[in-house]
């Protein structure tokens, strides 16, 4: 089997980065507006932005994008270092329990160590057996729940956008 390489996401990356990101948002049944397809690329590429992503390839630097991470750097309450989210992973159903996955996180895992980070975190759902199979391999489940508190419209309720006149359980009438 030939080798994972994982790179910074490139310009060229544009349309398989969109293919991976839709199946990402898919699995959670998640739908976005193009233009924020737009925004997050152009926040991806933007040098020292705030969100940063790598792309995972098989068989050289430049092969196709076969899985994508992005991540983001922020200050911490409790520390004086920073902490690293990393926020979005998806890697092709076709090239699932090959080691992308793990190869993505490591990746994020050396740019937090770059930065001097004091941890690196990210969040999932509970019942995403696939995926929680990988994590409990190579992190710690810490025991939190994560809730999402709406504060303008539209929202995003976890990873669900919400738009104005679509039913949203639980909101106000």
């Amino acid at each position: 089997m030939t080798e994972i390489i994982v790179t910074e996401l490139r310009a060229a990356d544009r349309e398989p980065w969109g293919e991976l990101w839709r199946g990402y948002l898919d699995f959670y049944e998640t739908t976005l507006p193009p233009d924020l397809y737009t925004l997050a690329w152009e926040r991806l590429m933007m040098p020292d932005g705030a969100i940063r992503g790598f792309g995972a390839r098989r068989g050289g630097p430049d092969a196709p994008l076969i899985g994508i991470v992005h991540y983001l750097f922020h200050a911490h309450g409790w520390i004086k270092e920073e902490v690293c989210y990393l926020q979005d992973l998806f890697v092709d159903g076709a090239r699932r329990g090959e080691g992308t996955g793990r190869a993505l996180i490591e990746r994020v895992a050396a740019a937090a160590k770059e930065r001097g980070c004091a941890r690196l975190y990210w969040t999932t759902k509970e019942d995403n057996a696939t995926a929680r199979r990988l994590y409990d391999r190579i992190a710690r489940f810490n025991g939190f729940i994560r809730y999402d508190y709406p504060l303008k419209n539209p929202i995003s309720r976890g990873l669900c956008l919400w738009v104005p006149g679509s039913p949203l359980r639980g909101a106000p009438e």
